[in-house]
């Protein structure tokens, strides 16, 4: 029941006692005014419901806040169609609720939208998120009403989830050494399986000799076999991927905020760089290791996707201990470790890296 509803009803009864206490035609008139307004109100809500078709969707997934101290604006898109010929749509109200799975924000709003005959619609519904994170956006329900507001009714309802990830600016920082950005490939056992190069150690593709070919690159084994010059082209060794570990422990939001800020600086530098990073945290909420390999932008998103998943945690050797029971004896020899908590020497030791660069993101700031 609506404002309008319960106004009107008021209206009713007074009418009513009215046109009983001072019966005359004039107040008969009235009284019957008022019972058949409402029956119009209502058939031309039903026609309107008939005509007017809701569509709800995402342009862009993916938010970047301006600043960390500003708020991110997440938006939606409500797209709204009135079909018929006579009947405006005055009025239309949407139920939309928002939960940041990362950081636990959640709430809920309603804005109000108007269509005019034969035309389509677009409306942007915007919502601000302070903490980075994956935001999910559904719409719950879309109402009409009438040019009263006697009457209401549901066109639409439950529409499907939007998700958007909320991403923090990008900063510079600096990771010590030349050595992280992989300058040289020479000792690299991963090579490239659609550009050939400079490689001998590793045959990318053999073929009938040119002019300007070098001859030292003359297969000749199967140049006598065949008859004809071969020539071996070398592969392209890839540079080796950077282990990173991810460290969810944070005691407020923003210092996840810090800590997402520095992946994704990280991440971005590296790529520009040409080199590729193996991601490794703790997923909490499935009791499992994860462990991610990012070497394009998009990779990196969908790998922000199934972090955002997890839930921060208070516990500093959660990510540690986790990682010490499920890496089953397999040391590696340099890795990152990013992190806003303060953690001992002989805690890391037990990640088994030889070389491992601990970055606390809280003195980036």
């Amino acid at each position: 029941m609506t404002m309008g509803t319960l106004i009107y009803i008021l209206i009713l009864i007074t009418g009513l006692l009215v046109s009983v206490i001072c019966l005359s035609y004039g107040t008969v008139a009235v009284m019957g005014a008022l019972i058949i307004v409402p029956l119009f109100m209502l058939a031309f809500l039903i026609v309107m419901r008939l005509r007017v078709n809701v569509d709800v969707g995402c342009k862009n997934p993916v938010a970047e806040k301006d600043s960390m101290e500003k708020p991110a604006r997440v938006t939606i898109a409500l797209m709204v169609e009135n079909t018929g010929k006579w009947l405006p749509v005055s009025k239309g109200l949407v139920w939309v609720r928002y939960k940041n799975t990362f950081s636990g924000e959640k709430g809920k709003m309603k804005v109000r939208f108007s269509v005019d005959t034969g035309k389509k619609r677009g409306r942007r519904i915007p919502v601000v998120i302070k903490h980075c994170g994956n935001v999910s956006i559904k719409v719950e329900k879309v109402k009409l009403y009438d040019y009263l507001n006697l009457f209401a009714t549901t066109i639409g309802k439950n529409f499907e989830t939007q998700d958007v990830l909320v991403m923090p600016p990008i900063k510079e920082i600096y990771l010590g050494r030349d050595r992280w950005y992989n300058e040289t490939n020479e000792d690299s056992d991963r090579f490239s399986l659609y550009k050939k190069g400079d490689d001998p150690s590793e045959i990318f593709d053999i073929r009938d000799f040119k002019d300007g070919d070098r001859i030292q690159s003359i297969h000749w084994k199967l140049s006598s076999k065949t008859g004809h010059y071969m020539v071996k082209d070398g592969s392209l060794p890839l540079a080796k991927a950077i282990y990173i570990f991810v460290d969810l422990c944070a005691a407020t939001c923003e210092e996840a905020d810090l800590l997402v800020q520095g992946i994704y600086s990280i991440s971005m530098q590296l790529m520009e760089q040409g080199v590729p990073q193996n991601y490794i945290w703790y997923d909490n909420k499935n009791d499992i290791i994860q462990e991610c390999l990012i070497e394009h932008e998009e990779e990196l998103f969908w790998m922000f996707e199934d972090l955002f998943k997890c839930h921060k945690t208070e516990d500093p050797g959660e990510l540690i201990r986790a990682y010490m029971e499920w890496e089953e004896g397999r040391p590696k020899e340099t890795g990152l470790y990013l992190t806003v908590t303060q953690h001992t020497e002989s805690e890391l030791n037990g990640l088994g890296v030889a070389e491992l660069l601990v970055i606390d993101l809280r003195d980036e700031q």
